[in-house]
C-alpha cells in the first residue's frame, strides 16, 4: 500500500518502481551463455547460475564422473566381506554433481591462494625466522626449496602435516552435511531429525568475520538511484545484495583459479630447475623500494 501511495503520489517514483520490479541485475547472463570454444556445445548444466560460470567442462567430468571413483576393498578375507569406497558426488543428476565439484573448486582455490603466497614467503623468511629462533633450517634438506611432494623435505614437518590434515577434515565433516542436496539422499537432517530446507551456497563455512561479501553492497557504496530504487521496492535491495555476493563469489573464483595454476607451476618450474623459484624470477620477489635504489633494477635484471 505504501508503495502503491508513492507511486501514485510522484512522477518520478512511479517509473523507478517499475525498472526495480523489471530491471534484472545479472551482469553477464546473455553474453556468457555462449560457449568459449566454438567447436564444441555448452553443456547444459552449465546455465549460468554459478558464479564464474563460463561454460568450460571440455572433458565432461561433471557428468563423466556424476557416480565418482569406485573402488572395493576385502574387509574380512574368511567372511569374503567387501566393502565399497566411493570418491565422488556418487549421484546421477548433473545438478547435484556440479554443485559437488563446484564445493571441490572453491576449497581447492582457497588451499592454492594461501599456498601461492605461502610458498615464495617460505623460501624468503625462513632463514631469517629459524636463525632469531635458533630454530633448525629445515629448507635444507630441499636445498633452499619450499618443501612439496617433488622437492621433498615433509618428513621434516610431518607432526605438523598431520595437524593441518586433521583441522581440515574436522572442518570438512562438520559443514558438508550442513548444506541440503550435498548428502548421499539429497536430504539434510538436523540434529534433532528434521529436514533442512536451505538454498545451497558453494563452499558457504559461514565464516566471513570482516562481511566481505556484502562490502559492495553496504549503504555507502551503493550508487544514488539503486538506493532510490531500494527504498521503493526492498525486493530490489534484495536482489542487488545479492548480485553483489555473487561478483565477490566470481572474484575468488577466478583468483583462485589463477592460483591453483600458479602453484602447479612453483611446484614442476622448481622441479626441473633445482632452484628456489624466489632466486629463478627475483623481480617478482623483491621489495619495491629496493628495486627503487640506483643501480638495483640493473642487478636484479641481469639475474634473470
Amino acid at each position: 500500500m505504501a508503495l502503491s501511495f508513492a507511486a501514485a503520489s510522484s512522477g518520478l517514483t512511479a517509473p523507478i518502481a517499475a525498472r526495480a520490479r523489471s530491471t534484472p541485475l545479472r551482469m553477464d547472463a546473455a553474453s556468457e551463455m555462449k560457449s568459449p570454444l566454438p567447436w564444441m556445445e555448452r553443456p547444459a548444466y552449465l546455465d549460468n547460475t554459478l558464479a564464474a560460470d563460463r561454460g568450460f567442462d571440455p572433458l565432461n567430468f561433471v557428468e563423466k564422473y556424476s557416480e565418482g571413483v569406485k573402488f572395493s576393498l576385502l574387509i574380512d578375507e574368511f567372511d569374503n566381506v567387501d566393502t565399497e569406497f566411493i570418491f565422488g558426488p556418487n549421484t546421477k543428476d548433473a545438478k547435484r554433481s556440479l554443485a559437488w565439484m563446484r564445493e571441490a573448486e572453491v576449497k581447492h582455490s582457497r588451499l592454492a591462494m594461501l599456498a601461492a603466497v605461502g610458498w615464495p614467503l617460505e623460501e624468503m623468511m625462513h632463514g631469517g625466522l629459524a636463525k632469531i629462533a635458533g630454530a633448525p633450517y629445515l629448507l635444507e634438506a630441499s636445498q633452499g626449496r619450499s618443501l612439496s611432494v617433488l622437492n621433498g623435505g615433509l618428513g621434516e614437518v610431518a607432526p605438523f602435516l598431520f595437524l593441518v590434515f586433521a583441522a581440515i577434515s574436522a572442518v570438512e565433516v562438520s559443514t558438508l552435511d550442513q548444506v541440503y542436496g550435498m548428502t548421499s539422499t539429497g536430504v539434510t537432517m538436523k540434529k534433532d531429525g528434521n529436514v533442512v530446507m536451505k538454498s545451497y551456497v558453494p563452499g558457504d563455512c559461514g565464516f566471513d568475520p570482516l562481511s566481505l561479501y556484502l562490502i559492495n553492497a553496504q549503504q555507502s557504496a551503493m550508487p544514488a538511484m539503486v538506493k532510490l530504487e531500494a527504498k521503493q521496492d526492498p525486493a530490489y535491495l534484495y536482489r542487488w545484495e545479492e548480485e553483489q555476493r555473487r561478483k565477490m563469489e566470481t572474484s575468488e573464483i577466478f583468483n583462485g583459479r589463477l592460483a591453483m595454476l600458479g602453484i602447479t607451476g612453483f611446484a614442476f618450474q622448481e622441479a626441473l630447475w633445482g632452484s628456489p623459484v624466489v632466486d629463478q624470477t627475483p623481480l617478482f620477489f623483491t621489495f619495491f623500494g629496493d628495486i627503487l635504489a640506483p643501480g638495483a633494477l640493473g642487478s636484479v635484471l641481469s639475474s634473470l
